[in-house]
């Protein structure tokens, strides 16, 4: 049941103390209460937007430090569904690499990945079949490597789990509640206190206490409360530490070789009928030196019709996910370019389930690194006052290592012009500063928006803020659900493995008292 607490603040809530409080419903918040309801346990899902999604707060009391960084204002929402009403739909998995220093091993998580796909009715092929379907590539000793990401037809996991979650009888739902305390005895937290938009306040308690609302409004409520209350976490330092993003950029302009080869190996698949298959490239795990900085590699198709495809798959995708802010302006005249393209990309897409790309302005290779965690890089509160109080605002101080980074894209780019040009696909004009290893280009590379770290699990609360269980150190019962918990992040998109945790740590949480 939904109870809109801008509608009204009246809402009977009966035996909660049995349920498990999930605060944030994005798509770590619903599909970790989807996988609980499957294990027969009832849910509360407080969410501080309201029924459709915007990202109008975003900027409240938040705001970035240091390197350029705009995360913080676009690629994340308030409301049901959260980000995944605006986010792109990409499960890209973790490698083996990226867990050294995880307390976690690979072996934990990547299974939990074949379960994530099932519930979300992904079917994954193995990268050897979809290499030799889509451009008949055999494997070879080459370091560089084509893989494949997949893409849901429908993002917003408020619409994939209406029915299983949203609707279910043993889930209640509060909007338009932020929550902004929480009361422990001992080390068990027994309530939270929620605020409504008109400034009532009232108190949720619940079995156990899981922190799903996005990495930057964990941060802050975490170093909030330590601030104000005497909770488990008050004399934590690690909290808003290790704060990382995904750096971003153009490093070279492809010349193609052979344009149909090109576009077997590279353009996008449908695969199961409606997923959508991304083909990239990154180091093959053994050829991957230990402490090398995760690199994939993609391109980037520029044309002159490009800006009215780009608007209509917006528009898709709006109506689809149930975003708010789509213009219809421009509409007419991208339903006429689209006309005047219709024909090839149908014949492409009937004949071969390939989705044509238009390149006639050029094609461009992009990468996206890891990041280095560092205590440097970190989110930390300031002066600056919410709306709500009891929270305050945050500074978002996003720092990269530029030498170690550039170093990083140097050796990845010259590895896949040489696949390129092995493979008679395409030669690449790398830009010069890349070629050269000037950590300038550092500075023209942009976030992603896959906010991670702040929360870091760790073998001990000195050097992290949750264990392993994603429980937060000196609680019984308190929980970090999503990316704030990685100690690192790899190259690869952050939901995927977000969501494997999620299903790792739902029967955990049916299981304890």
């Amino acid at each position: 049941m939904i109870f809109d607490l801008a509608v009204s603040e009246k809402f009977d809530l009966t035996d909660t103390n049995e349920r498990i409080v999930i605060v944030g419903t994005g798509p770590v918040g619903i599909y970790l209460a989807y996988c609980l309801l499957k294990a027969r346990q009832s849910v509360i899902l407080i969410e501080a937007g309201a029924r459709i999604a915007d990202s109008s707060r975003n900027s409240i009391a938040t705001r970035s430090v240091g390197r350029e960084f705009v995360g913080h204002k676009l690629g994340r929402t308030f409301g049901l569904g959260g980000t995944s009403v605006v986010w792109g739909g990409q499960l890209a998995e973790f490698d083996r690499a990226d867990f050294e220093t995880w307390p976690l091993r690979f072996e934990d998580v990547y299974p939990l990945y074949a379960k994530v796909y099932a519930d979300l009715t992904v079917a994954p092929e193995s990268a050897e079949t979809y290499r030799e379907r889509l451009g008949g590539e055999v494997a070879d000793d080459l370091p560089i490597e084509r893989f494949f990401t997949h893409w849901l037809p429908q993002q917003n996991f408020a619409r994939i789990f209406k029915k299983k979650v949203i609707e279910d009888p043993d889930t209640t739902v509060l909007l338009n509640s932020t929550v902004s305390g929480i009361t422990f005895e001992g080390d068990r937290a027994k309530s939270v206190t929620i605020r409504a938009a008109s400034g009532h306040e009232t108190t949720i308690s619940g079995r156990h206490f899981v922190f799903c609302n996005g990495t930057l409004e964990i941060i802050r409520f975490f170093l909030s409360t330590a601030k104000t209350s005497a909770v488990p976490w008050r004399n934590n330092c690690e909290i808003g530490k290790r704060y990382q993003d995904h750096p971003c950029g153009k490093v070279a302009t492809a010349h193609i070789l052979d344009e149909e080869k090109f576009r077997d190996f590279f353009e996008n698949a449908i695969v199961a009928g409606a997923v959508k298959l991304y083909p990239k490239v990154r180091v093959r795990e053994e050829a991957r030196e230990k402490g090398d900085l995760g690199v994939v590699g993609f391109f980037a198709f520029r044309s002159d019709i490009q800006e009215h495809l780009g608007h209509i798959k917006w528009l898709i995708r709006a109506i689809r996910s149930g975003a708010q802010g789509t213009s219809l302006r421009s509409l007419p005249g991208d339903i006429r370019t689209l006309i005047s393209v219709f024909a090839p990309v149908t014949r492409r897409f009937v004949r071969d389930r390939r989705i044509m790309a238009f390149f006639d302005r050029s094609v461009d290779f992009m990468v996206q690194c890891e990041q280095r965690p560092s205590a440097d890089s970190q989110v930390r509160l300031n002066d600056e006052h919410h709306r709500v109080p009891g929270l305050f605002g945050i500074d978002i101080d996003w720092r990269l290592d530029e030498e170690e980074t550039i170093h990083a894209l140097t050796k990845f780019t010259a590895l896949a012009d040489n696949y390129f040009q092995a493979r008679g696909l395409a030669r690449l004009a790398i830009d010069e500063r890349v070629s050269a290893s000037d950590p300038a280009f550092v500075a023209s590379m942009y976030d992603v928006y896959h906010h991670a770290g702040g929360m870091c699990m760790a073998d001990s609360p000195t050097t992290g803020v949750v264990e392993s269980d994603c429980r937060v150190w000196g609680t019984a019962n308190v929980f970090i659900g999503g990316a704030a918990v990685f100690p690192s992040s790899g190259h690869a998109n952050t939901t995927l493995t977000a969501l494997a945790l999620a299903a790792r740590l739902a029967p955990m949480l049916a299981a304890k008292p």
